[in-house]
């Protein structure tokens, strides 16, 4: 039983650290999550890949064929989307999906960017960042590494040590022989 407990213990805390891996990266990088919601970025992302975005540096509309992040509001995550610098025109660029016929209709600007890829989760790594986003999942773990944190993991439970027989230490006087009497 002892074993189990610590494997459980050990398990548990690694699923509490995998939990916080892209809460602490995001605090460390300063990047943010993205997840894919629409296809006109086909083949290269599908619905549901995980985008990890890092900060603009400001030189991203410079470079045609790079993949960045854009809102049409400035700064505004609510309505941004992934497409590709198709051609450069004065003040940004034309943006293009890779899924579309068509490039993009109207130019963005610098200030429009929210950033490029850094990493694409796809697949079953997209599908286990959305597990750990979870909010049951992550309730979950907590209730199973509070729990095996407090399953004591001593052999020997308290109810086998009242069981055992009392040992009786005689005082040190008797041992030796000395007596009380005068």
């Amino acid at each position: 039983m002892r074993i189990i407990i610590l494997v459980l213990r050990l398990v548990a805390s690694l699923a509490l650290a995998v939990l916080a891996i892209p809460f602490a990266w995001g605090l460390v990088s300063g990047d943010y999550y993205m997840t894919v919601t629409g296809v006109s970025m086909k083949p290269t992302y599908e619905i549901g890949d995980v985008l990890v975005v890092q900060s603009p540096r400001g030189n991203e509309l410079t470079q045609t064929g790079r993949p960045v992040i854009v809102s049409f509001t400035p700064g505004d995550r609510e309505d941004q989307y992934v497409h590709r610098v198709h051609h450069l025109v004065e003040g940004g660029a034309v943006l293009k999906g890779d899924g579309n016929e068509i490039s993009d209709p109207l130019p963005v600007a610098q200030d429009q960017v929210l950033g490029t890829p850094r990493v694409a989760l796809q697949g079953n790594w997209a599908l286990l960042f959305h597990l750990t986003e979870s909010w049951i999942v992550r309730a979950g773990v907590g209730v199973v590494f509070l729990g095996a944190l407090f399953l004591p993991s001593r052999r020997g439970s308290t109810r086998e040590q009242a069981n055992e027989p009392e040992t009786v230490h005689a005082p040190a006087a008797e041992l030796i022989g000395v007596s009380d009497a005068p």
